[in-house]
């Protein structure tokens, strides 16, 4: 996946697709293991080119884990006439072996302190004599204790080698207030000697935008989208879209902010990793007619020609969201009644009251800080919490934490006293909040009941920093799906309306 080459705008970018790492779960809690992705990518040769290491690893952005009892046989046995495999780094690190073009390598345990652990490495050359359309295909079976046994297949094709580049590899820059549609001239140039017949386009959907159109040779999924394009590109030769590339940024956003957008454009024997991610989001083809490539007159190329075949063909565009508009977020607290010794369920956490959402990523849209009851105790902490010397710290998952959305967490706790025991929920935004006074709330345990006004007036005290009409909905429980594509996490929480 090129996700790495997507986020290169970095700092500058309040962007994406997939979000911060969770705290590891607090003892009292059960704790679930973290998922990780197994990356296993296609790969094409030039006859004659250097070789291409193709690595087989372990993904979870940001997250920390291990696996046990790792094996992982790749079977290369059958690429002969197509390409010539080699086991690589087995003197580094030697947990590879090979039997033939069989490789296996095992780990007693295998960490990724950072998300990435690598399982095997090979490298492969174009076979002697191999044209052009030879293809094969390698397997790869990983098992591990906590993962079972997972199988990929990756294509490896003989191709003839093309040059392409970015019409332009300046940074598109825009301005533009919430609610606005941000257009870019996006094109591609042919710096090869041989003519491409055709080119994708593909990108990423930040969930802080949708695309403007949706073109009938597109096909978008919930966080990423290619374009095929047809067209042969003749040598030499620059080409534009038919109409610039739009996105309309939502209304909510965020401001002052920044983010941006990032387009790659790659043959389809490339592209093929990124249709998989886009197929395995079950995507739609567009409606709103054909987006095309148009040549440009040959004069307006200036310049000598570049000879780098690894890649100026990315175009990023940063917009500068204008105006002033940010998320008021408000503690919920909770209330409680039960007798000495019972147990009983507190849920807390944090609503969005809006104008604006919290973007979620690179950090958490919050953070929840749970201050137990003295008198109570911790008899389950719900995933997501971690303790922090005697409180816990709840991280928000969403991404982003949309306006009039709220994440909780229930709170098992068994009650060791008599009389009202009260703790505290206070909530720290990743972003600036316009209004402190509702950033805390109580948890209350066994309230004293408010004297009858008549029915003239609420008694007791209220279970939000915010007004009660911020815990509407508390019972529509939305499961967060995927999303953010690139780069999600497995974080887990309770989200609501």
């Amino acid at each position: 996946m090129s996700s790495t080459r997507l986020r290169k705008l970095g700092a500058l970018v309040a962007g994406l697709v997939a979000a911060a790492g969770v705290p590891a779960a607090a003892s009292a809690a059960p704790v679930t293991p973290v998922t990780p992705e197994l990356d296993f990518a296609h790969v094409a040769l030039v006859p004659g080119g250097p070789a291409k290491l193709q690595t087989a690893y372990f993904w979870a952005y940001e997250q920390t884990y291990t696996l046990h009892n790792v094996t992982a046989v790749l079977d290369a046995s059958k690429l002969a006439g197509v390409a010539e495999p080699s086991l690589e780094f087995d003197s580094a690190d030697h947990h590879c072996t090979a039997a033939g073009d069989i490789y296996t390598c095992k780990f007693e345990s295998l960490s990724a302190p950072d998300g990435f652990a690598a399982v095997a490495n090979v490298s492969y050359r174009a076979a002697d004599g191999a044209k052009p359309g030879a293809e094969g295909a390698v397997k790869l079976t990983v098992t591990s204790d906590e993962l079972g046994t997972l199988t990929r297949t990756a294509k490896i094709t003989v191709a003839e080698g093309v040059k392409l580049a970015a019409a332009s590899t300046a940074l598109i820059e825009r301005s533009a207030k919430p609610g606005a549609t941000v257009t870019s001239p996006l094109g591609v140039r042919n710096e090869g000697a041989n003519a491409v017949t055709g080119v994708d386009m593909f990108f990423f959907i930040d969930p802080w935008y949708g695309m403007a159109k949706h073109y009938s040779n597109c096909y978008y999924g919930a966080s990423a989208a290619y374009c095929h394009f047809d067209t042969t590109l003749k040598p030499g030769v620059t080409y534009a879209l038919s109409e610039d590339m739009g996105v309309k940024v939502r209304a909510d956003i965020p401001a002052p902010e920044l983010i941006g957008q990032t387009y790659h454009w790659l043959t389809p024997t490339d592209n093929r990793d990124n249709i998989d991610l886009v197929e395995a989001q079950k995507p739609k083809r567009g409606t709103d007619g054909a987006l095309s490539l148009k040549e440009k007159a040959t004069a307006s190329v200036q310049g000598v020609p570049q000879t780098d075949t690894s890649g100026e063909d990315w175009q990023d565009t940063l917009i500068t969201l204008t105006g002033s508009q940010q998320a008021d977020l408000a503690a919920v607290g909770a209330e409680a009644n039960g007798a000495t010794g019972a147990t009983v369920t507190a849920t807390v956490g944090v609503r969005n009251l809006g104008p604006a959402f919290v973007f979620g990523f690179p950090d958490p849209a919050a953070k929840v800080t749970v201050r137990i009851p003295a008198g109570a105790t911790v008899v389950t902490a719900p995933e997501g919490c971690a303790t922090s010397g005697a409180d816990y710290v709840c991280t928000t998952t969403a991404m982003p934490l949309d306006v009039n959305k709220s994440e909780v967490w229930p709170f098992q706790l068994r009650i060791g006293q008599s009389g009202t025991l009260t703790g505290e929920v206070a909530v720290k935004s990743s972003q600036p909040d316009p209004n402190a006074a509702n950033d805390t709330a109580k948890l209350v345990i066994n309230p004293v009941a408010a004297p009858d006004t008549g029915g003239q007036g609420g008694g007791g005290l209220p279970i939000t920093g915010a007004p009660a009409l911020l815990i509407a909905g508390v019972g529509l429980v939305l499961v967060l799906g995927g999303g953010a594509a690139f780069v999600i996490s497995r974080r887990r929480s309770r989200f609501v309306a």
